[in-house]
């Protein structure tokens, strides 16, 4: 199976994790960032992965457009001849302005609440040339995405203790780097990773919690803060129900022709067939491609089981 590499923005991840749950339910195999932790050591495994990737799918939104370390994975995988495929996954990004990387290709739709969106996104995985061998010479990689945060992320994830000094400096740093207008998720993300540390001190630990008030109070109160996105409903997934209750609404309100009904009947009978005028008039009459999909998939499901039941009949 070819291999799936998510470049995504750690805004985004939840909406990213359904995606990558249905992809991998389907078979592929996948790769995203789910730890997000920084340093050199992750770097170099995400280009790494880009590297061994088939495809390379780009999670867009406007929180994806403004992260450095995303446009510098996509120019990496651009530079590597990486065959790309853009998929929104939130409609809040002006699409005039996308990287030139990307601006003349076809972004799949799978925001929340897009039924079609996987069913899109796999048919694009299925009609695309996987990526060539990589270039001899290789590109030159881009440097790691440095900022004030990665730095202090990189003392807060090293495996050595920290002491009472150690733990209080990385506090003023988070508590200044705050208070002088600086990344707040960022900050909640850095108090995140301290929290989970096993050495934390107790003391250490109530500044952690009063940090997190303070930035609570400042969002809350805050008229220029962004309101933050809606939890992204779970994608409805194409059931048999759905679709027959599509067709019999297509039926009774003749937005679907009569013929419709006697290529059902073609396609429920050799459901191969089904799926070739699927195919051809999914996009010009997808009304009476729904009708010969739905008989298609009936039909498989029925020789299935008359198979399924000739083939205990060999057992004594």
């Amino acid at each position: 199976m070819n291999k799936i590499f998510i470049s995504y923005s750690s805004d985004d991840k939840t909406p990213i994790q359904e995606v990558v749950g249905d992809l991998k339910s389907l078979g592929y195999s996948v790769w995203f960032d789910s730890e997000l932790v920084g340093g050199q050591s992750w770097w170099d495994r995400i280009l790494r992965e880009i590297e061994n990737a088939d495809f390379y799918l780009c999670a867009l939104s406007s929180a994806y457009l403004k992260s450095d370390a995303c446009k510098r994975e996509l120019s990496y995988a651009n530079k590597l001849g990486k065959t790309i495929i853009p998929i929104k996954i939130f409609n809040d990004f002006d699409e005039r302005f996308l990287p030139l990387e990307i601006s003349k290709l076809q972004i799949t739709d799978v925001e929340a609440g897009n039924k079609k969106g996987v069913l899109s996104l796999i048919n694009a995985l299925n009609t695309a040339e996987p990526s060539p061998v990589l270039p001899d010479p290789m590109p030159e990689p881009p440097a790691i995405p440095v900022s004030y945060l990665s730095e202090l992320l990189r003392d807060i994830n090293s495996r050595e203790p920290l002491d009472q000094d150690q733990q209080a400096a990385l506090m003023f740093k988070l508590r200044d780097h705050f208070r002088s207008g600086g990344d707040s998720k960022g900050v909640s993300q850095a108090l995140d990773k301290l929290e989970a540390r096993k050495d934390l001190l107790a003391n250490i630990g109530r500044e952690v919690d009063t940090l997190r008030k303070e930035i609570a109070s400042k969002a809350e109160s805050s008229p220029e803060t962004e309101k933050p996105r809606p939890e992204p409903a779970s994608r409805k997934r194409n059931s048999v129900n759905d679709i027959k209750a599509e067709i019999n609404e297509a039926i009774e309100t003749g937005k679907t022709d009569k013929s419709a009904l006697g290529f059902g009947i073609l396609a429920f009978i050799i459901p191969f067939v089904g799926l070739i005028l699927f195919f051809v008039w999914r996009n010009s009459q997808p009304q009476r491609a729904k009708v010969i999909m739905w008989s298609a998939i009936a039909g498989f499901v029925f020789f299935a089981a008359l198979l399924s039941e000739s083939d205990t009949g060999y057992y004594y």
